[in-house]
């Protein structure tokens, strides 16, 4: 069973050509500000010209560039332009966690320049202990892919692979460049798109859900962003996140949260075909393995 992103939503937006039918919406929490809200509009909608974003419930109120924190309630938007709901592709991931990679050389590179460069769950905060940094355990932390390893081969289509920095051995999806270093339950949320980073409004942490762990308004931490590191994180690979996830959570009903939790000795197969989008879901699972196997046979050709 998928979880219902939009079940509860108490805002609700409308183009004001036509104000009858929504057009998506969302949540709001103490840290999801006026800027925020903008931004994440600025990805749903289509404009040539500047939009103009107004909260209908009790008096025609403009919604400004400012970090008070937005209000529950119905938003019209309209501009002097066109405007239309964007038709950008939403692209359905599952779990990037490196344990599924680590037999891979080409890739074993690429939790070691993370984990080397942030020592830290950059957007919770905790550090890796000394201990731990010792005795090399990693165990409550993931080396996580900001655009997905099984979409490797549209990298460039957006043309990351220039503005990267390469390791020889790696793919430019494996640049550490891509990379964070997150808490496990972080890593799970951040790959379902339910928390993802604003580049543009001071790197702050979204909660587009429910924000149980405190996270919103947090901002990423300034190790994985130095400019003067070599591998520091690319701000145009964290805003095509941020822009997957208003996609997923604010344009129309939202997109479906897949259920990873397929019990041991149950039909996977048949889990993913009785659930939501199953063709594009077993499309995903078969391009993400098929990568894994054509990485694990790269590693053994250049050992």
């Amino acid at each position: 069973m998928a979880a219902n992103r939009s079940l509860g939503r108490d805002v609700v937006i409308y183009l004001a050509k036509d104000p009858t039918i929504s057009i998506g919406g969302g949540f709001t929490n103490p840290t999801f500000t006026e800027t925020t809200f903008l931004d994440s509009l600025d990805v749903l909608i289509v404009h040539d010209l500047p939009l103009r974003v107004y909260r209908i419930n009790d008096d025609r109120v403009r919604i400004q560039r400012t970090q008070d924190p937005l209000l529950p309630g119905e938003y019209e938007v309209e501009s002097d332009g066109h405007i239309e709901v964007t038709d950008a592709p939403y692209y359905k991931r599952t779990s990037s966690a490196m344990s599924s990679l680590s037999a891979s050389g080409r890739v074993r590179s690429f939790p070691a320049a993370v984990r080397d460069r942030d020592r830290r769950c950059v957007i919770t905060g905790l550090p890796v202990s000394q201990r731990e940094l010792l005795l090399q355990r990693w165990t409550k932390y993931d080396a996580a892919h900001i655009f997905p390893v099984a979409l490797e081969s549209m990298f460039h289509n957006y043309n990351f692979g220039e503005l990267v920095v390469l390791d020889e051995r790696d793919g430019t999806v494996n640049s550490p460049q891509n990379g964070l270093l997150l808490q496990k339950n972080v890593h799970a949320l951040f790959d379902q798109y339910e928390i993802s980073i604003n580049p543009n409004d001071d790197y702050r942490i979204v909660c587009f859900l429910d924000d149980s762990y405190g996270l919103a308004g947090r901002q990423l931490d300034p190790i994985c962003r130095d400019i003067e590191h070599p591998h520091h994180v690319n701000d145009n690979i964290l805003f095509w996140h941020f822009q997957q996830a208003v996609l997923a959570n604010m344009r129309g009903a939202g997109e479906p949260v897949f259920d990873e939790d397929i019990p041991p000795g149950s039909d996977a197969m048949d889990a993913i075909l009785s659930g939501p989008a199953p063709a594009e879901r077993m499309e995903f699972e078969l391009s993400s393995r098929l990568g894994d196997v054509m990485r694990a046979q790269g590693s053994l050709l250049i050992k």
